[in-house]
């Protein structure tokens, strides 16, 4: 007999498929359960090496022994004629059918629900690990955050100190140029949340943490601080600073310069000297002064108002604290109406303007002061020199996160726009967790239709900011014309923030977009101009832009928007003088000779066609199409939900006499979600036109959809009942609507 039909016969080659079965599965479970349990590669490793080193082992107990009825016997010591190992083989091969069974269903668990999951966790991890290494890449691990210090003082209302001392610690890091110093906002968000250090350093991407606490007693104080390094929580320093309240400037300074001196060897940063904290001369000032903080940057009406009050008292107490007359300049410029008050621009400009200008005098060398100065300048619509200040309080403070805010709105008025995207993305940086830099950062990733992304980015903010975080995902839903997303999200966000005000805006906008044209105008005062214009009033435009220009004549936006509700209304004679300023206006420091967009160039090319002067057409349609080209640079697809770059360059084309190409652009635009004006004369020639008939009908068609879609929704089982209600008349309307 050949030794192939003896190792058959003694079933050695199916002990070996059996084990073999037997080993892949046991290797398999062991690889997925024993990281769960905590053991390591190690322990897998050695599984395998005992699963190996039992193959050749095995085999030949097969080849010696054989397996009977008595047990195992020596196979030489078994009269071949009695042998089983027939009967054995038929065992053997259930063996091997049920281990190939368990393997392939194992196979297949492992590849359709364990290998998503793995493959999800592994996307996760590279995305945080290539957001860490760009870190890593601009700064090193020269970054840092300050915790807010717990208030361990018997009086909970002494929080707002041990707040300002943490945020003047924050401040006087963040003035040293090469450290990246996490802003206020997105620290604060761990305040009273119990999370380790590994964790909170990982969300905000820093390498250091300072974290402490503040016990205030009558004329005493005790600071306790200590600087850790994140990612292995260790403590690098701590110390304990019990003093006069009197000295509190002193202490601050030394606990700063004890952290700058540990954190300059440790991560080498170039400077001479370390920054010295901004004080007042008088301590009830600065107490005055650390309230107002304590209070604005919670930015709702009624904590701005506040904290002018406080800002108001500081200077009261320092006529000369220039910090102080910063913040009340930006605090009350906050106070317009388009923000958190109801000031006109030119009532927040009055109001604003000499403190910005008496902390300018005080401190020219303060960042707050250039910052100051540029938001007043920005309500005066003079964004060159807006641009100038915010840049100025930049290079002064590079972690000034507010400022790269707030100027996105000079680089974008300007046209420059791959600028402002960068200023979004460096705030982002500087302050991940900020409702209001989040929120900006994401509108930012949706105009360049990077949605997955802005997604990802909203899922950190919805335990933080959830009003904000359902807002921004009905924004998300709503892409591609699902207008009643927008509506519902700003609902939920209604529902969990019913007090704040611009919420109410949103609402106007979304009620408008769907047609609804009682709530639009019900849900928020005042009523803006536009929203009339969406919902085909404008006459009533007209007269709302009217008030707002009698109410602010001097803001360039109230005439602006009277502007273009007269053109959208026919009275071209009133327009034409408003919309020629502005257009002379756009032609500043930027990057073109004139900086219009279709929804301002339209109107103007219209009122000088009809005035017989078409020849003045192509420098308007040039503005147009240089508009588009800028946002094609930073690959922006649109601003507003009815002006995508799409529209603008078909209402541009079709102006120009590209009658064909000009519809099928603006075509594209309405089915992709775009909101085109129903009732303006200056678009006459366009809604004349038989080829815009079945555009116009496509979106008349999903205006009426996402209505019904709504209604639907509120109608039946109203779930915004407590705090938003469908105006008297709609529902039973839209019933009757469906039953005919």
């Amino acid at each position: 007999m050949s030794l192939f039909n003896e190792l058959k016969r003694r079933n050695v080659f199916r002990v070996a498929i059996a084990y073999l079965a037997g080993a892949w599965l046991l290797i398999e479970v062991t690889e997925t359960l024993f990281p769960i349990y905590g053991f390591s590669d190690a322990a897998i490793r050695l599984v395998v090496t005992l699963l190996a080193i039992g193959f050749p082992i095995l085999l030949i107990f097969s080849w010696v022994f054989e397996l009977t009825p008595e047990g195992l016997k020596l196979e030489k010591d078994i009269d071949r004629s009695a042998s089983v190992t027939h009967h054995t083989s038929k065992k053997l091969d259930r063996a091997i059918i049920i281990l190939l069974a368990l393997a392939l269903g194992y196979f297949s668990f492992d590849k359709f629900v364990l290998e998503p999951a793995r493959v999800a966790e592994l996307v996760e991890e590279t995305t945080q690990q290539t957001r860490s290494d760009v870190l890593l890449e601009s700064y090193g691990d020269k970054s840092i955050a300050v915790l807010p210090f717990v208030n361990m003082s018997p009086d909970p209302d002494q929080e707002y100190f041990s707040d300002g001392i943490s945020e003047e610690l924050l401040n006087l890091l963040s003035k040293i140029s090469d450290l990246r110093v996490i802003s206020r906002s997105s620290a604060f968000s761990f305040k009273g949340k119990d999370i380790n250090i590994p964790t909170i350093a990982a969300q905000l991407n820093v390498a250091y943490i300072l974290e402490g606490s503040v016990r205030k007693a009558g004329n005493q104080v005790r600071i306790t601080a200590q600087l850790i390094e994140a990612r292995s929580d260790t403590h690098l320093w701590s110390e304990t600073y019990d003093r006069e309240l009197e000295n509190i400037f002193d202490v601050q300074d030394e606990i700063s310069e004890t952290i700058v001196g540990v954190l300059k060897e440790s991560l080498n940063l170039q400077f001479q000297t370390a920054p010295q904290t901004i004080t007042a001369t008088n301590t009830e000032a600065h107490d005055a002064y650390l309230r107002g903080r304590h209070l604005v940057v919670q930015r709702t009406t009624a904590t701005v108002e506040a904290a002018v009050r406080e800002f108001e008292t500081a200077i009261e107490l320092d006529p000369d604290y220039a910090l102080a007359h910063a913040e009340l300049a930006m605090a009350t410029a906050l106070l317009f109406r388009s923000a958190y008050g109801d000031l006109t621009n030119t009532e927040a400009v009055a109001r604003a303007a000499p403190h910005a200008e008496r902390a300018m005098a005080l401190d020219p060398n303060l960042a707050e002061a250039h910052a100051a100065t540029g938001f007043v300048l920005m309500l005066q619509e003079n964004m060159g020199e807006a641009l100038i200040s915010f840049r100025r309080a930049i290079q002064i403070n590079p972690n000034y996160s507010i400022t790269y805010v707030w100027m996105k709105y000079p680089l974008q008025a300007l046209g420059y726009y791959k600028e402002s995207i960068s200023a979004r993305e460096t705030a982002f940086r500087l302050d991940p967790l900020s409702k209001v830099v989040i929120s900006d950062y994401v509108s930012s990733l949706i105009i360049r239709n990077r949605l997955d992304e802005a997604d990802r980015e909203l899922e950190k903010i919805a335990s933080i900011h959830p009003a904000e975080y359902a807002h921004w995902k009905g924004v998300l839903a709503a892409d591609g014309g699902r207008w009643a997303n927008r509506v519902l999200g700003s609902l939920d966000s209604l529902r969990i923030e019913p007090e704040t005000q611009h919420i109410g805006t949103r609402l106007a906008w979304g009620f408008a977009l769907i047609g609804l044209k009682q709530e639009a105008l019900t849900i928020s005062e005042p009523v803006w101009p536009l929203i009339l214009r969406m919902l085909g009033s404008p006459g009533e435009a007209v007269t709302e832009a009217e008030k707002r220009y009698i109410e602010d004549p001097v803001n360039p936006e109230s005439r602006l928007d009277l502007g273009l509700a007269l053109a959208a209304a026919g009275d071209y004679t009133r327009a034409r003088p408003i919309l020629e300023d502005m257009w002379q206006r756009s032609k500043g420091p930027g990057p073109s000779p004139g900086l219009f967009s279709a929804y301002e160039a339209a109107p103007l090319i219209a009122i000088r066609r009809a005035a017989g002067e078409e020849a003045a057409d192509g420098e308007l349609l040039a503005a147009i199409r240089g508009n588009v080209h800028r946002y094609g640079e930073v690959e922006i697809f649109g601003v507003w939900w009815f002006m995508s770059t799409d529209y603008e360059q078909g209402l541009a084309t079709y102006l120009s006499g590209e009658r064909e190409k000009g519809l099928a652009l603006i075509a594209k635009a309405v089915e992709s979600g775009d909101f085109i004006l129903p009732k303006e004369a200056y678009l006459q020639i366009l809604y004349d036109d038989p080829g815009f008939a079945p555009i116009l009908a496509n979106q008349e068609a999903r205006q009426l959809r996402e209505r019904n879609r709504f209604l639907t929704i509120v109608c039946a089982d109203n779930p915004y009942e407590a705090v938003w209600q469908p105006a008297v008349g709609t529902c039973k309307t839209f019933v009757e609507t469906l039953g005919n």
